[in-house]
């Protein structure tokens, strides 16, 4: 790939990597240990990121281990290449073991540059928020996460932050909205049922706002639509790709990772490029789950 053009901040959007503390497998069968390496080391030579994203499910268990594993692996990823770092929660995370290692997020500035930041306790009903700077771009991240259910929500709090933060100063170059359950359509009947139950208070907050683009992850594949005329960019998951040609009604995934490459211009264009990393040796199938499994996994999800 060539290098982005002059004035293009290059974001590599990772999502999903659902990490584990103790190395158990993601779904009885994923290794997401090894596929985050396998698809670091593919793109090892991407010339030009600036940033690195990391939207949401960032942990499978919420261990202060496993998130000082992508710490390592990612944070290291993007020392390496001079980019700034940023990661939010999804619905598999736990506040307190990521405020623990990641703070609030915004773990890399601008050249791979720790932040610093006053580290305070906050209770895990309090969402996770942050902003900073990179390359003339304000990077807001929103917390979709609901503490014990599966679907997302921006509470009142997550939403008056967003608006402040847009309301405020224009970023030279735009704003880069950064949250975990996209305001799409869901792909599948489970992800239906754990989708982002008020996308219409996000539009709200993105209509005439300076948002050049919102990332998000959760559906496991690559998606792209637009809310209130802005771009929106699922990346692929990490840990594995939903099947989306299956029944509607079941859930099956195979074992493949990939990542989004998005250039956004000085001008607000963007452009995105999914890659995806070789699949490992063996049965491709990483996880299917029936019909019946599926209802039962809705029923307990803790779904309005």
């Amino acid at each position: 790939m060539q290098p982005p053009a002059a004035g293009t901040l290059r974001i590599l959007h990772l999502s999903d990597t659902h990490l584990t503390g103790d190395g158990a497998l993601h779904q009885g069968s994923v290794d997401t240990t090894a596929a985050l390496d396998r698809l670091l080391g593919h793109l090892d030579d991407l010339p030009g990121v600036g940033l690195v994203v990391v939207s949401g499910d960032v942990s499978e268990d919420g261990s202060p281990a496993s998130y000082t594993a992508v710490r390592e692996r990612i944070g290291g990823w993007a020392e390496r290449h001079g980019a700034a770092l940023v990661a939010v929660p999804g619905n598999h995370d736990l506040r307190d073991g990521f405020r623990q290692v990641l703070a609030n997020g915004h773990v890399l500035g601008e050249g791979g540059q720790p932040l610093a930041h006053t580290m305070e306790y906050l209770p895990p009903e309090v969402p996770v928020s942050g902003q900073s700077v990179v390359a003339g771009r304000r990077i807001v991240t929103v917390d979709t996460s609901v503490p014990g259910a599966g679907y997302g929500e921006i509470d009142g709090t997550s939403l008056e932050r967003l608006h402040a933060a847009l309301a405020g100063e224009p970023a030279p170059h735009g704003t880069v909205v950064v949250l975990h359950h996209p305001p799409l359509p869901a792909p599948t009947e489970l992800h239906e049922a754990l989708r982002l139950q008020n996308p219409d208070a996000l539009a709200e907050a993105l209509r005439g706002s300076d948002v050049r683009v919102v990332l998000g992850g959760h559906y496991h594949h690559h998606f792209a639509g637009s809310l209130a005329g802005v771009p929106v960019l699922v990346a692929p998951g990490v840990a594995n790709d939903t099947d989306v040609t299956g029944a509607h009604d079941e859930e099956s995934a195979t074992l493949d990772s990939g990542a989004l490459v998005v250039d956004v211009a000085a001008d607000g264009s963007v452009w995105s490029t999914p890659v995806r990393a070789t699949r490992p040796e063996g049965e491709p199938l990483a996880f299917h789950i029936d019909a019946a499994t599926v209802a039962s996994v809705i029923a307990a999800a803790g779904k309005h």
